[in-house]
């Protein structure tokens, strides 16, 4: 049993329970006792991750001499006789890491670990936390690292019977394994004092910058249970108990904001605990609006105020709220706290501003706003003072409203302080000065940029500005030094590809600032980087001194020449999947066992079906739980092949597994492979595991199925059968124990529900990433029946439900203009996530499309000058987009019309270039226009120079082959930014020509780095110039060129290089497939038919639609199978339609649609073809992505939440 599931079933003593053996009492910090827990199974593999961070940090790790080791080994009843076992274990993995460099001197480590002398004499964590805390930084962060997870664990077993002093102690210990715990196992203890809350909540506050959001709002229902209990002497939710078959209590517990079910033996449960359930039916039930927010509270729930709910922030009491605003503690609530809901930092700024003070001395308080001054209002009614200091205040901003702000504090700046020098101007402005145009910023001299570096390297940049500053600050330097690279800061992104291939790797090779700076650049600056350190330090240096952020550019050239030769070295680092795949099968082979599959970490995504199928088979259970601790790593085709091998290993230790599975069995398997079971399997699950099965579903990620997968239905089915009852009398809380499958919910049984379970029902489909095409009429027109006319909502029904409305476009192009609805709709927008440039094929896309919802913000922004217009058509009066409409519309200029772009004036089009020339689809006509704007500007195409060019960029599509074909490029910089536009084969061969002529370079002289350059301006070689590309710099660049979207007979020609390269395709390994690319599609049908079947899953997703389908054809039945779920579903209808029944059986098999060894088809009709499935369901399909799926749980949790007040 591992670490985490040991600290949950802790945590089930409800009553922090104390441990008799260790006798605490409360007493001085000299005279501690605080006891050892039990070690779980894992802590070695726990406590050396830990420790691993400190060698990280350049803390040395000590090599413990053999009499020490040998009396520690004496006291095994103590977790001490461990730690140099760690710690000798940990000397051998990072024994090869000569790059790094440590912290201690020679004579501090000597005297510092005699220290580890003492801890012989330490018989209890008390005194080993006191030896800790009186030694030096080294040896204390080894110490603490050891003992984090072990000071958790008794907090959670003794967290009321702990002293103050104690509990401080543990809770300093427990930091950094707070740090690290993952979200599948965040577990917080049920009951605490309120004296030992605000201890608790300090440190929560401390680590609040590394929890995700479904852990931030953990925490905060955990203290408003806290203070119901402590301060209203009331519950939000009664504990459950029921007496199961095995006679174990079940029990409810919040575990990820979610209420879960725990089983415990009534003779584990302490005294104290039973007492408090015994009378727990006389603990009154909270009031549906208890004011809990107190200003104490407010106080020790500090940077969580960021993350209340909007109706929580709406019902503090105004009393409380402002003594919280004078009190010294709310400054530092709100400081640097990134991710704040707008609509919550809004509410709050306004609540401060009109309760709390009056209009005229509000602005006395702003440098105690924190982060809510991103939300401050009315900023060109500021004073020059006032501007200034507000400017400073949101340097860090990233609401969407936040650079229209700027621009006018800028404005108002420059306008009341036009008579100051430039120096004092940059000085005023800050890192504000970034919203500042081209042709301002290039005013400058290198020399006020000097004076002001440390504040411009920290402000957010453009692209454009940045290569506009980096020019001025290098001037023509042929050299940088890597002081000077680092003090660029975010500058950085502007330095040329050249210079940086001629950086020397001392003084930044192993320095943390490295992995800062190498973030901020392209792909083609992190390659030019890692040319340059390769000539300093051999392939291991390198590997070992990376951050990852460049590690991820390695090729697999220097991986293959990197001593790299345990998976010890690969934890914790941030490989691909091409150079997990490589790394896996060049030190593991072919199989892999859980000690080393546990180790993995990112490198996870390189194990192959062959490998887990390789497992032994009374392991599986094991693997399971170890690969969904790494589930955010693994793709589709593991999970399908873990649950596959898992399934056939259970049916054959024990016959009929899962027609006689119980409880326990089913919670063992997780829930990402339990929703591949064989739809038989599910319908057959007994009745005896719905408790299982339904706290399974309600935690459940289906984005591993297809949207058309018949699984979905038979999920929802089984899960709907175990609420029992009518459909009208389930309540609102039952209805929500579905969890993701409320998604699944057919209209016509939602309509059935009782008018609350109704409400709360639609108000978790808000959280969808996929509903079923067919779903979307009827759930709209349910949506209006139940609420009415979207156009007549109000501000609080829209934030409840706005996303729903992406269900129909007429209606948002109806949306009335009312005051809030441009914040509302910006809010919405910034919260969906991003759609992929490349659609996502329909089977894992998600159901929203945005465009509507884009061309009506467009409308709204631009309301004052937007007439009223028919569907998708443009009438306006604007004579002339300007430049704050187009920095503020960023993609949204999509929409502007051909003839509101040829009125744009010459100034404000030189201007806001950098802005449209990022915009990839324009039409022909708008295209047209915008190439009229660039000749009236500077009149020949020809006559542009490079930094045009770039800033240009895909307005470029423009021109004519002849005009591409006569510019002068001589930079990999400028083709890098061209290189994300939509050009033709014939304008991607004018451009090759004219870089080929100006920078004067051969075919034959391509390195690595130009090729990397060129992006998909390689396509426009001559064919025959294919067979010139140097050998060694095509092994080392082709998975850039893998990208590039050549012509079929273009993917043909560097196939053969690939060949030359990498031998016969039947031998190609799964990170050779991977890193090729598109390339791919220019094997031809027998090289197709060669392939390795178990190489199949690792081809791009990209370079299936390519393959010509008589090819595609080729593929044997196991190899179409062995494809996996998302190479299958990018098989082209075109593609499918060339293959035999039993290739498109195969096929649908690989992608889920059909279940491996039963034969059964779908039984669902394709989400195209409109077709349904009988009531209750109708069978309908959705999906989430990871992300989607933990909005909906937060969705969800917060409707459960509600619905017990």
């Amino acid at each position: 049993m591992g670490l985490y599931r040991e600290v949950l079933l802790l945590s089930f003593l409800v009553h922090w329970a104390t441990v008799a053996s260790q006798g605490m009492k409360e007493m001085p910090i000299s005279q501690s006792t605080i006891g050892f827990p039990r070690l779980p199974a894992d802590f070695r593999e726990m406590a050396k991750k830990l420790m691993s961070r400190c060698f990280m940090k350049g803390h040395q790790v000590p090599v413990m001499n053999n009499s020490l080791n040998s009396s520690y080994g004496k006291m095994m009843e103590s977790p001490i006789s461990i730690f140099p076992e760690l710690l000798s274990s940990l000397a051998q993995s990072f024994l090869s890491h000569s790059n790094l460099q440590f912290n201690e001197t020679a004579v501090e480590q000597e005297s510092a670990w005699n220290i580890a002398e003492k801890m012989w004499n330490c018989t209890n964590m008390g005194h080993m936390i006191d030896l800790m805390r009186n030694s030096t930084e080294g040896p204390s962060c080894f110490m603490r690292a050891f003992m984090a997870p072990l000071s958790w664990m008794t907090i959670m077993q003794n967290g009321t019977d702990l002293n103050k002093e104690d509990l401080t102690k543990l809770l300093w210990v427990a930091k950094p394994f707070l740090e690290t715990m993952p979200l599948s196992s965040f577990v917080l203890p049920v009951f605490s004092q309120s004296s030992q809350l605000a201890k608790m909540m300090k440190v929560f506050g401390e680590v609040f910058s590394i929890l995700s959001e479904e852990q931030r709002n953990a925490i905060i229902g955990w203290v408003k249970e806290r203070v119901a209990q402590n301060e209203f002497k009331c519950v939000l939710k009664a504990p459950v108990f029921r007496i199961l078959p095995s006679g174990s209590l079940e029990k409810t517990i919040i575990r990820n904001g979610s209420s879960v079910k725990a089983k415990m033996n009534p003779m584990n449960v302490p005294r104290a605990e039973r007492t408090q359930h015994s009378t727990n039916d006389a603990v009154p039930k909270c009031p549906p609006r208890m004011l809990w927010l107190k200003a104490n509270v407010l106080t020790m729930m500090g940077p969580y105020l960021s993350r209340l709910s909007l109706e929580e922030a709406k019902t503090i009491p105004k009393e409380e709220l402002c003594e919280f605003f004078r009190t010294p503690d709310f400054s530092p609530s709100f400081q640097n706290v990134s991710g704040m809901q707008p609509a919550l930092g809004r509410t709050l700024f306004q609540r401060l501003k009109q309760e709390c003070s009056s209009s005229d001395n509000f602005t006395h308080y702003m440098d105690r706003l924190g982060s809510l001054a991103c939300f401050f209002d009315g900023a060109p009614s500021l004073n020059l003072n006032l501007s200034r200091k507000l400017l400073s205040q949101i340097d860090t901003c990233n609401n969407p409203e936040i650079d229209t702000v700027k621009r006018q504090l800028v404005q108002k700046i420059l306008e009341k302080d036009d008579h100051s020098s430039s120096p004092e101007i940059l000085l005023s402005l800050g890192s504000g000065v970034s919203v500042l145009p081209l042709s301002r910023l290039s005013r400058f001299t290198s020399e006020d940029l000097n004076n002001t570096l440390t504040s411009l390297s920290q402000a957010k940049w453009s692209p454009a500005q940045a290569k506009t500053l980096a020019k001025k600050l290098l001037e023509a330097a042929k050299n940088i030094s890597g002081e000077k690279l680092l003090s660029l800061g975010t500058m950085v992104r502007g330095v040329s590809s050249s210079l940086l291939k001629n950086v020397k790797a001392e003084g930044l090779l192993g320095n943390e600032a490295l992995k800062t700076m190498s973030e901020k650049m392209s792909s083609l600056q992190r390659t030019a980087l890692l040319e340059a350190f390769r000539r300093d330090v051999n392939a291991s240096e390198l590997v070992k001194g990376l951050p990852d952020s460049l590690l991820s550019s390695l090729s697999l050239s220097i991986l293959e020449k990197a001593d790299l030769s345990s998976v010890d070295q690969l934890q914790g680092r941030g490989w691909t999947r091409a150079q997990s795949a490589f790394l896996l099968k060049k030190i593991l082979g072919n199989s892999i066992n859980l000690g080393e599959l546990r180790k993995l970490g990112q490198a996870v995504q390189g194990v192959t079906c062959e490998m887990i199928e390789k497992i032994n088979q009374t392991d599986v259970l094991e693997m399971a739980q170890i690969l969904n601790e790494s589930f955010a790593w693994l793709s589709r085709v593991q999970i399908r092949c873990t649950a596959q091998k898992i399934f056939a290993s259970l049916e054959e230790q024990r016959p009929g597994y899962f027609t006689n599975i119980n409880n326990s069995e089913l919670q063992a398997i997780p829930s990402i492979l339990l929703i591949h079971l064989p739809v038989e399997q599910i319908q057959n699950l007994s009745d005896v595991v719905c408790p299982a099965f339904m706290e399974k579903m309600k935690q459940v990620n289906l984005s591993s199925l297809p949207n058309s997968s018949p699984a979905r239905y038979t999920l929802t089915k089984r899960a709907i059968g175990c609420l029992k009852g009518n459909v009208s009398d389930l309540s609102a809380a039952e209805v929500l124990t579905l969890g993701p499958l409320v998604c699944e919910l057919d209209p016509a049984w939602i309509s059935s529900l009782n008018p609350a379970a109704l409400n709360s029902t639609l108000k978790a489909l808000v959280s969808c990433q996929y509903i079923q095409q067919q779903h979307r009429e009827h759930l709209f027109r349910l949506l209006t029946t139940t609420y009415g006319d979207p156009a007549y909502w109000s501000e609080e029904d829209m934030r409840v439900l706005g996303p729903l409305l992406l269900l129909n476009d007429t209606v948002i192009e109806k949306l009335p203009a009312k005051s809030w609805m441009k914040s509302y709709l910006s809010d919405l927008m910034d919260s969906l996530p991003s759609q992929p440039l490349v659609p996502l094929p329909k089977e894992f896309g998600s159901w929203f499309d945005l465009s509507a919802l884009q061309r009506k913000l467009f409308e709204l922004r631009t309301s004052s000058t937007l007439l009223n217009r028919r569907k998708r058509e443009l009438v306006s009066t604007v004579t002339e987009p300007t430049l704050t409409y187009i920095e503020d519309l960023k993609q949204c200029n999509v929409y502007w019309t051909p003839t509101q772009l040829s009125k744009m004036t010459v100034q404000t089009f030189k201007d806001a270039v950098p802005t449209l020339g990022q915009i990839t689809n324009y039409s022909t006509e708008q295209l047209a226009a915008l190439r009229a704007k660039t000749l009236e500007a500077w009149q020949l195409v020809s006559m542009l120079n490079e930094s045009q060019m770039s800033n240009l960029g895909c307005i470029c599509q423009s021109f004519s082959a002849d005009e591409l074909a006569k510019l002068s490029i001589a930079s990999l910089d400028t083709l890098e930014t061209l290189t994300a536009c939509n050009f033709t084969q014939t304008q991607r061969t004018a451009v090759w020509k004219a870089f080929e002529r100006v920078a004067g370079i051969s075919v034959a002289g391509l390195g690595h780095l130009e090729m990397v350059g060129l992006g998909q301006f390689i396509c426009g070689l001559q064919p025959g110039q294919i067979d010139q590309l140097n050998s060694s710099s095509f092994r080392e660049a082709v998975e850039a060129l893998g990208r590039a979207p050549c012509p079929l007979n273009f993917r043909e020609l560097l196939k053969e290089k690939a060949v030359a390269a990498f031998g016969k395709p039947k031998t190609w390994t799964e990170a050779q497939v991977s890193i090729l690319g598109n390339i791919i599609a220019g094997l031809s049908a027998a090289e197709l038919g060669s392939l390795n079947p178990t190489v199949l899953p690792f081809i791009q997703p990209s370079a299936i639609p390519l393959i010509p389908s008589e090819r595609l054809a080729a593929l044997s039945v196991s190899q179409l199978k062995a494809l996996g779920p998302d190479n299958a579903a990018a098989v082209t209808e075109a593609q499918r339609a060339g293959l035999r029944v039993d290739q498109r059986a195969a096929l649908d098999e690989a992608m889920g649609l059909k279940t491996a060894g039963t034969g059964s088809s779908t039984g669902i009709s394709n989400p195209g073809s409109g077709g349904s499935v009988p009531l209750p369901l109708k069978g309908g399909a959705a999906v989430e992505s990871k992300a989607g799926w933990v909005l909906l749980m937060q969705g969800i949790a917060l409707l459960l939440f509600g619905n017990i007040l």
